[in-house]
């Protein structure tokens, strides 16, 4: 297919990918397979082809040539055949490693080597493609990162693996300075997390409402397919988001400067309440309708000031509290899947109440933790719900998706997934009310009709998931209810 987008230049974005015609919402405006894939950095023992956790001790599974990390599903595997011939002929063997949860520096080569040796193998795509890509040499210099980097990768490629005859210390430096700045975490079919670099992709300019989404599927080759999430008119500027979009504004900030080395100042960010969400906004101590937010969010040390009276704070106060109560939402969020973890989700929802914005980050990912909660663990099966509890989960579906139609609107893989968490518990409801003899008829199918909508809405867009996914097979379930759905209406008098 061609590619809907040209390249252009600027001096706020670089280089940055403009739509060449109008693009509707959920049409592909390109594909491309990945420049290079790898382990992520800091991780503990994993297979170098699956990626899967792995016995790092001299008992574990290795490759037979080279004795690095390999599962036995994976002898032969393509990705790990050229740095294997490497470690082969300088003798560079793995060091055994037993601990399964401490990071294996020595692993955070493999992701580099993979991308020096495929600059080898491909010099036009490189030429092309590669050599173009931000890496901010300058600016990572010195860095904690830079240091690591040095350490882990140059002096251990261009030492034990002999490799600096063939590539500099200063194109070592240049892929790593790639791989912190552009590289995008992907699943293997297993479910394994991964790294890999997509030229075309990267040139897309950040915003944190961003419209486009894309789809890796590992099952081929890790394709990544991009797709608009809204109606883009020709022209429009192209834009993906570098950091996580459920992130309040400090957050987002903070770690966009430390690993992408700039300041956002797209509308989210420039707007203290977020777009009118309020997604960063605390309740006022002092006054009973204020709400509190950063004075300046494009300074994350500027003053908290309260918007109805003269209170304010200053941003370390604000931080420290967060962190404290960050801390608890973890802690949550660390126990097995139980009714304990409901309830405990449930009481620290209520308990941040009258210190929140109900639309507040942190409120929003509790919603999120009990919505896929309720319906799926003992004691709480969507079936066994009572009326109250399936009316409190599409209360918690919908504010959710209230903020989503906000800050990633149109068709996205999350609003997705929400739109299907809605349509049981609505369905379930119509049919209580069926039951008790409240609902009849035209009432019942106009109650009914709002869960066949959000199916119509959701399944497609989750069906363009790799089919290996969670979020594929939700979209053949979801395809199925829709049916069966439409099958039950027609049947309605």
């Amino acid at each position: 297919m061609s590619d809907h987008f040209k390249v252009l230049e600027n001096a706020e974005f670089g280089r940055y990918s403009c739509a060449t015609k109008n693009i509707s919402a959920g049409e592909v405006i390109f594909e491309e397979y990945p420049f290079v894939v790898g382990p992520k950095p800091n991780t503990p023992p994993v297979c170098l082809g699956c990626c899967c956790p792995l016995d790092g001790s001299a008992d574990g599974p290795r490759c037979p040539p080279c004795r690095w990390p390999l599962c036995e599903n994976c002898n032969g595997n393509d990705l790990h055949r050229d740095e294997c011939r490497v470690f082969v002929e300088c003798k560079v063997y793995f060091q055994d490693f037993p601990s399964l949860e401490e990071p294996c520096m020595q692993l955070d080569c493999i992701t580099p080597l993979r991308f020096l040796l495929q600059k080898e193998v491909n010099p036009k795509r490189w030429d092309a493609e590669i050599a173009l890509m931000e890496h901010h040499v300058e600016r990572r210099r010195l860095t904690e990162q830079w240091n690591a980097d040095q350490q882990n990768v140059v002096q251990y490629l261009c030492g034990p693996c002999k490799l600096q005859d063939r590539f500099s210390e200063e194109l070592i430096q240049q892929v790593c300075g790639i791989l912190e700045v552009n590289a995008f975490e992907a699943r293997t079919t297993s479910g394994y997390n991964v790294r890999c670099i997509f030229p075309k992709t990267a040139i897309m300019a950040h915003s944190c409402v961003p419209n486009t989404s894309h789809s890796i599927h590992p099952s081929n080759e890790f394709k990544i397919v991009v797709r608009a999430s809204i109606n883009i008119n020709q022209d429009d500027i192209l834009h993906t988001t570098y950091t996580n979009l459920l992130d309040g504004t400090s957050a987002r900030q903070t770690h966009l400067k430390s690993s992408k080395f700039f300041v956002c100042r797209c509308e989210r960010c420039n707007d203290p309440t977020e777009l009118k969400t309020h997604f960063s906004s605390l309740k006022c101590s002092k006054c009973d309708l204020g709400l509190v937010c950063i004075s300046d969010p494009n300074d994350i040390e500027s003053m908290w000031k309260c918007s109805r009276c003269d209170f304010n704070t200053n941003a370390t106060a604000v931080q420290r509290a967060l962190s404290i109560i960050q801390t608890e939402v973890d802690a949550i969020q660390s126990m097995d899947f139980s009714a304990e973890r409901l309830e405990k989700c449930e009481q620290l929802f209520r308990k941040y109440r009258s210190v929140f914005h109900p639309q507040h980050y942190i409120q929003t990912g509790l919603r999120q933790n009990l919505i896929e909660m309720y319906g799926r663990v003992e004691g709480y099966e969507l079936q066994d719900l009572p009326d109250v509890m399936l009316e409190h989960k599409i209360d918690l579906c919908r504010q959710v998706l209230n903020v989503l139609n906000v800050i990633h609107p149109g068709k996205t893989r999350c609003r997705a997934m929400l739109m299907y968490e809605l349509h049981a518990p609505l369905v379930l409801i119509a049919r209580s009310a069926y039951a008790a003899g409240v609902l009849q008829g035209d009432a019942l199918k106009s109650k009914l009709q709002e869960a066949v909508d959000l199916l119509e809405e959701c399944t497609p867009i989750l069906e363009w998931e790799d089919s290996t996914t969670v979020e594929y097979t939700i979209g053949r379930i979801a395809r199925e209810s829709l049916a069966q759905l439409k099958e039950s209406m027609r049947a309605i008098i």
